[in-house]
């Protein structure tokens, strides 16, 4: 009895392994796409607005133009939302978030990697060469880049210095990189810590509370109601019963 009952066991749970295995893929591509949402479009408007508003509320304005301040900034505002996103995930309790890191980063290694180095058949490039320009290019700061108008103005830039060619080449390939390292690692600390239980129990503890609340002073509106139409009634029936 009890091997039919192990074995009647095991085929039903062989049905829920499937489309658990199924959802995985969908799962990690949802999260990657949310790790290139937040690289390619939370990270400017984030820098836009804590230059344009943030820091002159503060009494500290900036005087770096608005692409110089953005891909000198690329590291805080790619990682911070991401790690703050998948702290807000964290009840999903997806694994698979873990491992989105790994397609910006390879995607960036491979940039990384076939770099063009300028070189000639006297002066070959080195390996060394060709990993200091990479950094160069990806990770490096430094930027001085003049605020533009217009696309005109913009296109000029662009053909008259290399630092907005370089920014932006961060912005494509090293702003999803940090991205993915924050969401990732936000979504493992979260599930090591039962971030996403404990959250759930804060928010019930919480509308226990508030509603909790809400329903008492229901009930005690109520008998006091009750209370009162008791005392107003007892005279009407003291009078008839005294008319009688």
């Amino acid at each position: 009895m009890e091997e039919t009952s192990g074995a009647a066991g095991l085929t039903q749970a062989k049905p829920n392994a499937g489309p658990s295995i199924l959802w995985q893929p969908i799962r990690f591509f949802l999260h990657l796409a949310v790790v290139y949402f937040i690289a390619k479009y939370t990270v400017p408007w984030l820098s836009a607005w804590t230059r344009g508003s943030l820091l002159p509320s503060l009494g500290q304005p900036t005087r770096s133009s608005g692409l110089e301040f953005l891909f000198s900034h690329l590291f805080a505002f790619s990682f911070i939302p991401a790690f703050v996103a998948a702290l807000v995930n964290a009840r999903f309790k997806h694994r698979v978030a873990w491992f989105v890191w790994t397609v910006p980063a390879a995607i960036l290694a491979y940039k990384f990697v076939t770099f063009p180095v300028p070189s000639s058949i006297l002066a070959p490039a080195s390996f060394q060469s060709q990993i200091q320009a990479a950094w160069h290019q990806y990770f490096a700061g430094g930027f001085l880049l003049a605020d533009f108008r217009d696309w005109r103005d913009f296109w000029a830039l662009v053909g008259s210095n290399s630092d907005i060619v370089r920014g932006l080449a961060q912005i494509n390939f090293t702003a999803p990189f940090y991205a993915g390292i924050g969401y990732s690692l936000a979504a493992w600390f979260a599930q090591r810590v039962g971030l996403g239980e404990k959250l759930s129990a804060t928010i019930k503890s919480w509308e226990g509370s508030r509603f909790g609340n809400s329903e008492s002073e229901e009930r005690n509106d109520g008998l006091t109601r009750t209370a009162s139409g008791e005392r107003d009634s007892a005279p009407s029936t003291a009078e008839a019963a005294g008319k009688s």
